[in-house]
């Protein structure tokens, strides 16, 4: 955990770097320039300077208004989904929840209509591919999708020059910070990366919380008689599986972690999952506790690359488990029937398929 954390923040360590390692590799050396080019601007892999002034201005788009505007949309689009749920038999609640709940939040944050949102469904079940590290796709069918989401956000951003709303992507066009601004291809590359961050690692980690709290029944009961224990649970849940299971760098310069010396131009992956189970930071970490003291996972990252949206995902983890423990009552889930996804850094299941139980409270 604590070393973990030492080369997140260490200014020693590349993420483009990482970056480049990906792109130079078959089929994305097939892709078009623009498409590359795309996948540079995103925030998470960018190094200082450049990093440094993008997060600015993005953070001064997203702010805790943006999020606070997103409460009471979160909670009926969970509602609702939930209430649709046909529990009279085994329901993949992959298909029906996990995936397109976040996607819709972001859909909403961002400002994408709502007859788009099948599409940017979409777009982030391709980014997802094409952000593997061993991915496997198309090269022109992807350089496709991404020219098609290019002009698409394109056109929203003339639509918010000429009538801003109170969306995040109205937020982005008109962000200035030290009389810098970003410009339309950043705001096109900060909108698509934040869709598909806001959507992958939620729906993972709602799937890993699922099954964690269906292994351990009484974390499910305390969760129900001292509600008020939501936020850590959240933090626990994150902790114990996360979605998000690694963290590639680059040394840039030699350096010390532990007892060991990191050689620049040495390849790096910082295992969050194994992280957030270091007995040295928590007692009996292999074991879910809902009221643990202090879980502090190092799910969302650490340094200058913690996660942005750390503040809506907790918020989207705690409304919609918390929907779905009072639709479900004391659900069981097959372990044998879980299909999980196939990527080198995120985990969750993409087939879930639950039992309700008793205690349904819809």
């Amino acid at each position: 955990y604590d070393e973990a954390r030492q080369v997140l923040s260490s200014p020693h360590v590349s993420v483009a770097s990482q970056t480049e390692l990906v792109l130079n590799c078959h089929p994305h050396t097939k892709m078009s320039e623009p498409s590359l080019d795309l996948v540079r601007h995103f925030l998470l892999f960018t190094d200082p300077p450049q990093h440094t002034r993008l997060r600015r201005l993005v953070s001064a788009a997203f702010t805790p208004k943006q999020i606070s505007r997103l409460e009471d949309v979160t909670d009926r689009l969970a509602a609702q989904l939930v209430s649709q749920l046909d529990t009279s038999d085994d329901v993949d609640l992959f298909a029906t929840f996990n995936a397109p709940f976040p996607i819709e939040v972001i859909s909403e944050m961002i400002g994408i209509p709502r007859e788009r949102w099948d599409w940017t469904k979409r777009l982030s079940d391709a980014l997802t591919v094409l952000l593997n590290p061993f991915p496997d796709f198309e090269p022109r069918a992807m350089d496709h999708l991404l020219r098609e989401a290019i002009m698409y956000f394109d056109e929203l951003i003339d639509q918010r020059q000429r009538t801003p709303t109170d969306d995040l992507l109205s937020a982005l066009v008109a962000a200035e910070a030290d009389d810098d601004r970003l410009d339309r291809f950043e705001v096109i590359a900060v909108a698509m990366f934040l869709m598909f961050a806001g959507h992958e690692t939620t729906s993972g980690q709602l799937g890993t919380a699922l099954i964690a709290l269906a292994e351990a029944p009484e974390q499910r009961a305390l969760l129900r008689e001292r509600p008020e224990l939501w936020p850590n649970a959240v933090e626990e849940f994150l902790r114990f599986d996360t979605a998000l299971q690694m963290d590639p760098r680059t040394a840039t310069d030699d350096f010390e972690v532990g007892d060991q010396t990191i050689k620049a131009g040495q390849n790096i992956v910082v295992l969050l999952g194994a992280a957030n189970r270091d007995p040295r930071q928590h007692d009996d970490p292999d074991t879910l506790r809902v009221d643990r003291e202090s879980p502090r996972p190092i799910s969302f990252g650490h340094g200058i690359h913690h996660c942005l949206g750390a503040a809506l995902a907790r918020m989207e983890l705690r409304t919609g488990l918390r929907h779905l423990l009072d639709r479900l009552g004391d659900f069981t889930i097959d372990p044998d029937a879980i299909v999980w996804k196939e990527h080198m850094i995120l985990r969750g299941p993409i087939v879930l398929p639950v039992r309700a139980g008793s205690h349904e409270r819809y």
